[in-house]
């Protein structure tokens, strides 16, 4: 018992301590798409892929979507320093032959900044910049070992500035006009435990093995109006990159413990690598924690039992600071019916 205690905390709370490194995810399209806004999956560091069997496999891998067999509403936000916040709003709701239908909005905003001229004086306006993602998931499970989905997402970018009676100038060109975009993701998910005879791993250290499979940003792009900015030539776009994900996550010690582990390539930029572990006590709370290419997370989540199959689910999580942004704080709820 007590070397089962001994690998429990070696797992879940030693190895994040691995590594400190800080690593910045902006520069790009559509890099808010790399942090996450659910508690779960932002506690084991954002090693979901292989897992995804709950609403946060549409943020994910939308092929999880598919575990799904009751109905649920799930709200998150993320508190952020700068002036910065993300939120996300979902319902999920299971079709025929274990199959998901998940419908989504997911918001990402920054305050309003006052602009300066080169005195530092304040020019009488501000701007800010919102984006938002509305997404249709589907996701079905096709054979015992094998299922598959895909995010088809609206991507919308406002952009402005308001107030004052400042001169435009080239800086502030981007803030006059929003951007949109259609774009796919699709995801593949392989239930290993199926591929041997039914119960053979069941008396196996590890068990509920999967690995998962991701393309995101498929077409993704924002292109940008100059109809009204003479300083503006032609019209610019900016292309979302390619990301390619794969995931492997297994259950052990009588699947109270999860252990996920991702690995991230995004279009021109080095490998990510994330690694989490999530451990349950009465199947009912829930301690996390994981390393997010470098960055310490941690997290815990409770369920409480509303009765007929009524399920109710509070998360929280930690995500340690960025590039000397700040840590950040994140919580959510699943409404589960």
């Amino acid at each position: 018992m007590k070397k089962t205690i001994l690998y429990i905390y070696l797992i879940i709370f030693c190895l994040p301590l691995m590594s400190l490194a800080e690593v910045g995810t902006g520069g790009y399209a559509g890099a808010y798409m790399k942090l996450s806004v659910e508690p779960r999956p932002a506690a084991m560091g954002g090693a979901y892929i292989a897992i995804s069997d709950d609403a946060a496999g549409q943020l994910y891998n939308p092929a999880g979507v598919s575990a799904i067999r009751h109905s649920v509403f799930t709200s998150s936000y993320r508190a952020m320093t700068l002036d910065r916040s993300m939120g996300f709003v979902s319902i999920i709701m299971p079709t025929r032959n274990k199959s998901a239908l998940g419908l989504s909005w997911q918001y990402v905003g920054s305050g309003s900044v006052d602009i300066r001229n080169n005195d530092g004086d304040n020019m009488g306006t501000s701007m800010s910049s919102n984006e938002h993602i509305f997404a249709i998931t589907f996701s079905k499970q096709f054979t015992p070992f094998l299922g598959l989905g895909s995010k088809l997402q609206y991507l919308l970018k406002d952009g402005f500035s308001s107030g004052g009676t400042a001169t435009k100038r080239n800086f502030d060109v981007i803030y006059d006009n929003g951007a949109s975009s259609i774009s796919i993701n699709l995801g593949a998910l392989l239930f290993v435990d199926s591929l041997f005879e039914y119960g053979t791993m069941e008396a196996k250290p590890i068990n509920d093995i999967k690995v998962g499979l991701v393309f995101k940003n498929l077409a993704a792009e924002y292109k940008y109006s100059s109809n009204d900015n003479p300083n503006l030539s032609s019209a610019p776009a900016d292309k979302f990159p390619y990301i390619v994900t794969g995931g492997l996550s297994f259950k052990a010690f009588q699947r109270n413990l999860l252990v996920a582990l991702d690995l991230e390539k995004v279009e021109k930029r080095a490998i990510a690598v994330r690694f989490g572990g999530e451990y349950r006590y009465n199947n009912k709370f829930a301690l996390r924690t994981g390393l997010d290419d470098g960055i310490i997370t941690a997290g815990l989540g409770y369920q409480f039992d509303l009765g007929e199959n009524n399920i109710l689910e509070f998360d929280y999580a930690f995500s340690g600071a960025r590039v000397e942004e700040g840590s950040d704080h994140l919580f959510g709820f699943h409404f589960k019916f």
